[in-house]
């Protein structure tokens, strides 16, 4: 017998989208009273929630970091309709269609095209450095996502300091052990580029995916006060 599944547009199930709706409230709640006292501002206290509520890890709150005007350019990037590029499909997966839909900003992930894999095999370097390299010339404006790569991140942090690119936002998030805590320390210390990461070996698509998210929500909060 074949399995039938409901939809998932949420306009065919407004019942279980306000179910998910008071779950995600309470979690929230839950948060805000396990967190207490902070130091956050409001917007950048949005995205260090979400990343919580995602991981169900506090220790988020003491590793992420924000860069001067991050949140702020991030916001007005996602308004403009920046595309995002992402390392990872993880990330394009985990991405809401519906709240990419409020400013119509696409996900590209430059590591799928054949001209990267060339690249890569060709100069001996990996795929998603190859990538990012490739894709230079598109990245000014834009957002970048790395959760999975410190190599891609390296790679978009020698744009901008040897080749003048210049992303919106740039979310360098990547886990591991290998240049990971690297990757991230070198990002915190490029001078003038918005940035937001994580100080340590954490992190991942699903930080990066939270971190999207919760800009994008704090985009379309503040529309109604921002010119279109």
């Amino acid at each position: 017998m074949m399995l039938q599944f409901p939809p998932n547009d949420a306009q065919d199930r407004p019942g279980l989208v306000e179910a998910g709706r008071k779950i995600e409230r309470e979690s929230f709640r839950i948060i805000e009273k396990e967190m207490g006292q902070h130091s956050f501002p409001h917007d950048q206290w949005r995205i260090v929630r979400r990343v919580i509520h995602t991981t169900g890890d506090f220790d988020y709150a003491q590793r992420m970091r924000f860069s001067p005007e991050a949140v702020s350019r991030g916001i007005e990037a996602l308004r403009n309709r920046a595309r995002i590029y992402a390392d990872t499909r993880m990330i394009r997966a985990g991405l809401s269609p519906w709240r990419l839909a409020w400013r119509g900003n696409e996900v590209v992930c430059p590591a799928e095209s054949p001209q990267s894999q060339e690249l890569a095999e060709r100069t001996g370097v990996t795929r998603t450095l190859a990538a990012f390299r490739n894709c230079a010339s598109c990245l000014d404006g834009t957002v970048i996502a790395v959760g999975n790569a410190p190599t891609a991140l390296l790679e978009v942090i020698r744009l901008i300091e040897e080749d003048g690119v210049r992303p919106g936002l740039v979310i360098g998030v990547p886990v591991g052990f290998v240049q990971a805590e690297e990757s991230k320390s070198a990002l915190l210390n490029v001078v003038k580029q918005p940035s937001i990461t994580v100080l340590g070996t954490k992190g991942g698509s699903s930080v990066a995916v939270a971190i999207i998210h919760a800009l994008l929500e704090l985009a379309k909060a503040g529309e109604q006060e921002l010119p279109s």
